[in-house]
């Protein structure tokens, strides 16, 4: 009878933070900048900042985050991947920064059209909306989340 008791409180705690660390994914925030590094010969550089912040008495485990340029459903650049898991402590932040090398100039062209890659190359003041698709994994739960952002060439 004790085996039961004991096996049952065990189950209770063991789900209650399961519970606990299913939450605490939910609720991480991210902020997300993306700026230009740099116009070159082989396309744009993009400099990203991402910062995730556990507003959780429970510390996390985060896998590096992975960041994807969007402009209007196609990639411009992605971040490196690496597989290192980052520990945020209880009610801790972490920040990133990432660099992003677009595929190229003739991938541009493609994604933005000519008439927007001209205006880059001469060096006009260009405004470009894209999403940045920040995505990692919180405690072994992928956790995606997409922000729009405005940049300025």
């Amino acid at each position: 009878m004790i085996k039961w008791i004991a096996g049952g409180i065990a189950a209770f705690f063991a789900g209650r933070y399961l519970l606990r660390l299913n939450n605490a994914s939910n609720s991480i925030n991210t902020r997300t900048s993306v700026k230009v590094h740099k116009v070159s010969l082989s396309g744009i550089e993009f400099k990203a900042r991402v910062t995730l912040q556990n507003p959780n008495p429970i510390a996390l485990k985060i896998q590096y985050p992975f960041v994807n340029i969007l402009y209007k459903g196609s990639s411009l650049g992605t971040s490196a991947l690496k597989n290192e898991v980052i520990s945020i402590p209880q009610y801790g932040e972490q920040s990133f920064d990432l660099n992003i090398q677009s595929a190229g100039w003739l991938t541009l062209i493609q994604s933005l059209g000519t008439s927007l890659i001209n205006r880059i190359r001469s060096g006009e003041k260009t405004d470009l909306e894209i999403i940045a698709a920040t995505s990692t994994r919180v405690n072994s739960i992928p956790y995606l989340k997409e922000d729009l952002i405005k940049l300025s060439f």
